[in-house]
């Protein structure tokens, strides 16, 4: 179990976990910096083939947490420049050596107040953010996919998008190319006791429903057991082929012993951004 408390008395539990899955080698990271002055966590899948696509995921993180302790605001202007700051430095990763000159990796990163009553976040890609509140779970981030621009644009639905090969195909991720979108929100949103957030790359969030997220959730002690009961059921599902997956679990007090219902200020997601 791995804890702090926030400068409000909050304790904020977290953990993360990060498994190779059916592959070779593991191509994702994750990190976190907390301090008394707020914190940090990040979860970032890389691509690229063995000694790319992780030392870009490594990269982002890196890049994130140092950035986020030398200046840790939730402005979005702050944050976003993390997004701006990771691309450029994968993409100078990319000059260095002939076997990296094609990595790449989607980020998403979750940042807290020194109370840890306020929170921003920032994303790229198909790392996702949710948080669970009162046993409502919601979708934070939008995928930056093909996939996710067909059901915008009302050529799928979620169900049929589930089994789509191609829902793994971005048009933005860190080190492409391309213009990293803006992904972050306007202004901070607020904390409650007992909200779970977790943030986690598409190997892992791709074979778990939402109601598993909540369900599993009810039944844990702490965010480490919550993240083991998830692998359990991501197991029990996997395909032959399972990727890399990776997820950060971070509590604010304790959310298993929340039942009510939510019935309060809306949670602010992408749509709000």
């Amino acid at each position: 179990m791995t804890a702090y408390h926030a400068t409000s008395g909050t304790v904020i539990d977290f953990a993360t976990l990060s498994r190779c899955g059916a592959r070779d080698y593991n191509e994702d990271a994750c990190g976190y910096w907390t301090s008394d002055t707020g914190a940090c966590f990040v979860v970032s899948d890389g691509a690229g083939g063995h000694g790319g696509g992780d030392v870009a995921s490594e990269t982002a993180v890196k890049t994130f947490l140092a950035g986020f302790s030398g200046n840790p605001l939730l402005t979005k202007e702050a944050t976003d420049s993390l997004l701006t700051k990771a691309d450029a430095a994968v993409r100078y990763g990319q000059t260095l050596s002939d076997g990296l000159e094609k990595m790449s990796a989607t980020v998403a990163g979750l940042f807290l107040s020194r109370d840890a009553t306020q929170a921003q976040w920032v994303h790229v890609g198909d790392t996702r953010i949710y948080l669970i509140r009162r046993q409502v779970c919601q979708l934070l981030t939008k995928d930056h996919s093909l996939v996710q621009r067909f059901i915008d644009n009302g050529v799928m639905d979620e169900a049929e998008a589930h089994n789509k090969v191609s829902r793994s195909v971005l048009y933005a991720a860190l080190g492409t190319g391309e213009s990293v979108p803006p992904a972050s929100l306007t202004a901070p949103f607020s904390v409650v006791e007992g909200d779970a957030f977790l943030i986690c790359s598409d190997g892992f969030w791709e074979s778990l429903p939402q109601a598993t997220l909540v369900a599993t959730l009810g039944r844990a002690a702490c965010a480490e057991e919550w993240l083991l009961r998830l692998e359990q059921e991501l197991i029990a599902v996997a395909e032959p082929s399972q990727d890399n997956y990776s997820a950060l679990a971070v509590w604010i007090g304790g959310p298993n012993d929340i039942t009510l219902a939510w019935a309060g200020d809306s949670i602010m997601t992408a749509a709000d951004a």
